[in-house]
């Protein structure tokens, strides 16, 4: 759903993208996305001190093998990546679920949007 937004430099009509979205949503979203997947690798070049202390939390929860992931707990932090991977295409599609509750003011599709308006999923 983000990493290949095809709405970026899109010109609005009525501060609405083609989509139906506001301008500058689907770039929120990805922006997000990166965002949040940056704090769970440790990747995140954020200077907030509470950005770094959740980083530092996140990474101490899984070296003590608290996460569960589909029944299976996750090993130290060289996992990370591996744990990543698996939860990644479910935190997508929980941003495609929250996407389609929006209601569209054209009520095109039953007034729902199909949660694909802002691109495919990261690879």
């Amino acid at each position: 759903i983000i990493s290949q937004n095809d709405k970026k430099g899109e010109k609005a009509n009525n501060n609405k993208n083609s989509n139906g979205l506001p301008k500058g949503f689907c770039h929120a979203v990805q922006r997000s996305f990166i965002d949040y997947k940056n704090m769970i690798l440790g990747t995140s070049v954020n200077t907030y001190e509470y950005i770094g202390k959740l980083q530092e939390d996140i990474k101490k929860i899984i070296e003590q093998e608290r996460t569960k992931t589909k029944e299976k707990r996750v090993g130290g932090a060289d996992k990370v990546n591996d744990w990543w991977k698996e939860i990644e295409e479910g935190d997508v599609g929980a941003v495609k679920c929250g996407i389609k509750t929006i209601n569209k003011t054209t009520k095109k599709k039953n007034g729902t949007f199909n949660g694909n308006e802002c691109g495919v999923s990261p690879q």
